[in-house]
């Protein structure tokens, strides 16, 4: 008897802990959204108001008639924009002979470590020109490198900086040419940006 009553204990306990967390959490305000880039707020009242002092002459033309102060007038709102702060142009012209200097130095660059694929390794000079013919037939944006050492041809094509775009080409290439392989190579910078 106490084995069914501590099962249907176990299983009450159960029941009413997976009822407990069905329950919906709303939060006290409803569907209302608020627009928080709408916010404004008018400063004005709190800035403080300061009275011009008049410039005191110079101690041989003192005229004996006193000034009077000026009124303190209460201040307008300030409609104009606020204008930038003076930047000191001393660093940007350091900056920006810095920057040229950058600018020409990665123009003078022209090679790259990068990713070639190799479509033919082998003896047969008529080969390797079929395969270099079918690849420009196929992929005219493909610059074809053909290198020969005696004996060997070898014939790599494309000039790609990310693996992920040589892997696509070399899919599509593998499909003509099932000896193709993704190798890495160094590579023409100019050329890899007329790959797409």
């Amino acid at each position: 008897m106490s084995g069914r009553l501590y099962g249907f204990l176990l299983l009450t306990v159960l029941l009413i802990s997976g009822c407990a967390g069905s329950r919906s959490v709303s939060s006290g305000r409803g569907s209302a959204t608020v627009d928080y880039n709408s916010y404004n707020e008018d400063l004005s009242s709190v800035r403080p108001v300061y009275n011009s002092v008049p410039p005191t002459p110079p101690a041989g033309n003192r005229s004996t008639v006193p000034v009077p102060a000026p009124a303190a007038t209460p201040r307008k709102p300030d409609v104009r924009k606020p204008t930038a702060p003076v930047e000191a142009l001393h660093i940007n012209r350091r900056l920006d002979m810095v920057l040229d200097t950058l600018a020409t130095e990665n123009r003078s660059v022209r090679y790259a470590p990068g990713y070639r694929i190799q479509v033919y390794v082998g003896t047969q000079r008529q080969q390797v020109e079929d395969a270099k013919l079918l690849i420009t037939q196929n992929f005219p944006e493909l610059s074809p490198y053909l290198s020969y050492n005696q004996p060997t041809y070898k014939l790599k094509v494309g000039d790609f900086m990310r693996r992920l775009d040589a892997e696509r080409y070399y899919s599509a290439i593998r499909r003509l040419i099932i000896s193709a392989q993704l190798q890495p190579d160094k590579v023409d910078i100019r050329r890899s940006l007329l790959i797409k």
